[in-house]
């Protein structure tokens, strides 16, 4: 056996491989995802320079001696009154592209490089982005259900939370040890309900679901790729659907009451 770019190959086994023509160029893991050795996780660094290029439009906040609440920062943040009144359901994602400090957005890159490197070369570039995607969704749904009209977030730590999830469920399913990322959930969650100013439903929210993605994609057999997209799919629209019936609730109710 032989070390390869995703676990180890037989030699006889790749050579008879080769004399078949096999059309693979690429290795591909129980979970879908292929080795890849130009452009290796990609994705994540895209993701991350988005995420630094908003912070470079919210004036820097906490480098330049700026705050965080600039046009910019309005207009793309996970702002209750845009999304139960405009209809700014954009936010729910935007959001995650910004941040409100310096330290903020480098804790939170820090993460995303670490898991997102691991978790886009297990599940692939697509699957990967989707789990992003829904994740960071999925926790600012859960921060506008619950603070309504008085939702104010920023960060990609919903997304984060979401791959701390989803990676301890795809660890458990290949059977690999679990025990360091479930230390770094617990100080995690620690932090959030001890320091004031951090949304602690969008880390709850992005932590279910980035769970149930997980879930799908761990278990849900590769070859049906298209069960995936359905469920996954299915985990956006009902997170939509609820995020709506939240701002009929909202806007239902007299401003008056709500100021109270």
């Amino acid at each position: 056996m032989r070390p390869a770019a995703v676990g180890f190959h037989c030699p006889e086994e790749g050579a008879a491989a080769s004399r078949r023509g096999a059309t693979s160029r690429r290795p591909i893991n129980s979970l879908g995802g292929q080795a890849r050795i130009r452009h290796p996780g990609l994705i994540t660094q895209l993701l991350i320079g988005l995420c630094v290029a908003a912070y470079a439009l919210q004036g820097l906040p906490g480098l330049s001696g700026s705050g965080p609440d600039n046009t910019f920062t309005l207009d793309y943040s996970l702002y209750g009154p845009g999304i139960a009144a405009n209809d700014e359901y954009y936010r729910l994602l935007t959001a995650a592209f910004l941040h409100a400090g310096v330290l903020h957005i480098l804790f939170n890159m820090y993460a995303l490089y670490l898991l997102g490197s691991q978790l886009e070369q297990i599940l692939g570039r697509v699957r990967y982005l989707a789990l992003f995607v829904v994740c960071a969704i999925g926790g600012n749904t859960l921060s506008y259900l619950i603070n309504g009209w008085n939702t104010f977030s920023v960060g990609a730590s919903t997304a984060v939370f979401g791959f701390f999830a989803a990676y301890y469920v795809i660890a458990r399913r290949l059977r690999a040890d679990t025990s360091a990322i479930l230390i770094i959930v617990g100080i995690n969650l620690i932090i959030t309900f001890t320091i004031a100013r951090i949304d602690k439903w969008g880390h709850i929210g992005g932590l279910v679901t980035g769970l149930v993605v997980g879930v799908i994609y761990a278990y849900v057999p590769t070859r049906r790729g298209w069960a995936q997209a359905v469920a996954v799919g299915a985990v956006l629209a009902a997170l939509l659907l609820a995020a709506a019936l939240r701002t009929s609730a909202v806007t239902s109710t007299p401003l008056s009451a709500i100021v109270q």
